[in-house]
């Protein structure tokens, strides 16, 4: 008897009594399991395997939610401190070296004043006395270049960086900004077609782009203190 429900259960096992007894204890619980399904459909219908359904689905989305917030808390305590401490460092390397590079403009500044004071000329446009001036041959390359011909067609800009810059509105302040300005960032005040008409008039003269930018930094600061009287 119990090697035929032995082949007719698992007929791949060999060993009979393990078959037998392994089988057997399967075939009941199969039959349970079967009748209880029968129990579960004919009374409650499908509804139930539904819900069961939904649940596994909120607890598998209720596990997902938990690990990303895991994830996210992480992301929010540990790397941002890191980076505020990272950002710290960064502000104040920056603001050293923004101290020593105004410290060495101004020390560079009364080199040249110096200079000039002994006759020594340091530059053709400009002459470094206080305050920074233009020069008779600095006034002819204005003319020559049509340079203020360029500076009027820049004027709204360069006087809305002026007044987006410079809170208060002193001469000195003044001064220092637009000379730092148009050196270092000339496209702030002309166009790239006036820039290169500089430069390929600074290369065949020997002379730097800088030359040119402070003329146009002493007209900018003249017609901008002139504006506010």
């Amino acid at each position: 008897m119990h090697r035929n429900k032995t082949k007719n259960c698992f007929p791949w096992i060999n060993t009979k009594r393990n078959a037998d007894v392994f089988s057997w204890d399967f075939c009941i619980y199969t039959v349970m399991e079967d009748k209880l399904n029968e129990v579960i459909i004919e009374h409650f219908g499908l509804a139930v395997f539904i819900m069961i359904a939904v649940i596994a689905v909120i607890i598998g989305l209720t596990w997902w939610c938990a690990m990303m917030y895991v994830k996210i808390k992480k992301i929010d305590e540990l790397p941002c401190e890191k980076h505020n401490e990272k950002m710290s460092e960064h502000d104040n390397a920056v603001s050293r070296l923004s101290t020593s590079i105004t410290f060495l403009t101004k020390e560079i500044d009364s080199a040249m004043r110096m200079f000039q004071q002994q006759h020594i000329k340091t530059d053709q446009f400009t002459q470094t006395q206080s305050p920074l001036s233009i020069t008779e041959s600095g006034w002819d390359m204005v003319k020559r270049l049509g340079l203020d011909k360029m500076f009027d067609k820049n004027w709204s800009r360069i006087k809305e960086l002026i007044d987006a810059n410079i809170e208060d509105k002193n001469a000195y302040d003044i001064d220092a900004f637009c000379v730092q300005q148009a050196v270092v960032f000339p496209e702030k005040f002309l166009s790239d077609d006036e820039i290169s008409i500089l430069k390929d008039d600074a290369f065949k003269n020997g002379l730097t782009l800088t030359s040119y930018m402070k003329v146009i930094a002493v007209m900018a600061r003249d017609k901008y203190l002139q504006s506010m009287n």
